[in-house]
């Protein structure tokens, strides 16, 4: 009894962290895509995200690199990169559900790449543990634009073109799935239709998730009854569907996210016929902007095309769109990646001294030979700068008051 009690008493059970958002976040540090090594510039951050209990980040960058970055307990700032190659574009990345640098066995992470099977990929040697085939009927490979598991984590759901494929974790290699067709034949109608970009689970284990697509709808299905939707959700703004999450400890409310639209919509699942709130987001183009609602169920952070914002915050982190923004678990600390493709324009080169000199070196020529050079050079071209500061980076934030840490990054 005696030890029972002492085994209580020296057990510490994790609490909510202290964020304070009532000063302006601090930073601990980042790292510049632009430092990267990569075949592609300009570089840019397209996600990251912490493993389970934060001992890990997860990123995607343009040059279809995937990156672990190991960070420490003691000083969460600091960084070891590990880089893993892929041979094609990357469509999504998704941490195992338990994956922790501190245990092996679970630190893995699946990798959607174009024109490939789904991987499961280590995460300290980036070696692929097991491959998930996605057939269609041409025998081409089908690579998903969502995944996620279920609440015990021994399936693996992919969404794509009017379907879902799911995956016994267990069961690797082909004829080991089961594909929910979500949508009907072209001479049918009802269903839902277009590419599943985004798939979310309640968190009450009850086997109920949703479903969004890049045409705009979100429906909700059951395990248990497979594609046959449970519910549909009305009132979805925006030109697709980008991102959809359930409160962490409220399962009946569900974020929605949108491309070219102004704010995260939230639906109560009791009553899907409009939203019961919605919150701001500036964001006009069609790249992902992920947000996220820590674990414990009271904030939610999210970028928008120029900086960061939040609820009770509004505070510009970053120069360029931020892709992607998560709370660690544990810890009082904010990961936020940013960059996006920069459209390169023409103008006219008005280089006045080459002009001159080029003239000086040309006098003996006939004037209509002057004058048709001169029309030469009026068509010649230079790449437009950037009309904005471009900022590719990740960073990690404190949300406390005050904070000593600093950054030590490394690359392997």
């Amino acid at each position: 009894m005696e030890a029972d009690t002492a085994n209580s008493a020296t057990t510490s059970w994790p609490s909510a962290p202290p964020h304070d958002f009532g000063t302006s976040p601090t930073s601990l540090g980042k790292l510049d895509a632009a430092d990267l090594d990569a075949e592609v510039s300009p570089n840019f951050w397209r996600c990251a995200r912490w493993c389970s209990d934060g001992s890990a980040i997860l990123s995607a960058t343009e040059d279809r690199t995937l990156r672990v970055h190991a960070t420490s307990e003691a000083i969460p700032s600091a960084i070891d990169t590990k880089s893993h190659k892929q041979p094609d574009a990357i469509h999504s990345t998704l941490w195992y559900s338990s994956a922790s640098a501190l245990n092996p066995p679970t630190f893995c992470y699946m990798a959607s790449i174009r024109d490939a099977p789904v991987r499961l990929i280590d995460a300290n040697d980036g070696r692929i543990r097991a491959t998930y085939p996605i057939v269609d009927h041409r025998e081409r490979f089908i690579a998903p634009h969502s995944m996620a598991f279920n609440a015990t984590s021994s399936k693996l759901y992919c969404g794509f073109e009017n379907a879902i494929e799911v995956f016994d974790v267990a069961t690797p290699g082909y004829n080991s799935s089961e594909r929910l067709k979500i949508a009907f034949t072209r001479r049918e109608k009802g269903g839902q239709k277009g590419i599943v970009s985004a798939l979310a689970f309640m968190p009450d284990y009850s086997g109920t998730f949703a479903a969004g697509t890049f045409s705009g709808s979100v429906s909700l299905y059951s395990e248990d009854t497979g594609a046959a939707p449970v519910a549909h959700v009305d009132g979805v703004q925006g030109g697709g569907v980008t991102q959809l999450a359930f409160h962490p400890l409220n399962p009946q409310t569900i974020f929605v996210a949108s491309r070219r639209s102004q704010q995260i919509q939230v639906f109560d699942v009791r009553d899907l016929s409009r939203p019961v709130a919605a919150l701001e987001r500036p964001g006009s183009s069609n790249q992902r902007l992920w947000f996220d609602v820590d674990p414990w169920g009271r904030w939610l952070a999210s970028g928008d095309e120029s900086d960061l914002s939040k609820p009770v915050l509004r505070e510009k982190l970053h120069n360029d769109a931020v892709g992607s923004v998560q709370f660690h678990p544990f810890q009082p600390l904010l990961l936020t990646c940013s960059g996006s493709r920069t459209c390169l324009g023409d103008v006219i080169d008005s280089d006045d001294s080459s002009d001159s000199g080029q003239q000086s070196s040309n006098d003996e020529e006939s004037e209509d030979d002057s004058n048709s050079t001169q029309k030469d050079r009026s068509r010649k071209t230079t790449p437009k700068k950037p009309s904005r500061l471009v900022d590719s980076t990740l960073k990690i934030w404190s949300t406390t008051s005050s904070n000593t840490d600093g950054l030590e990054a490394t690359s392997s």
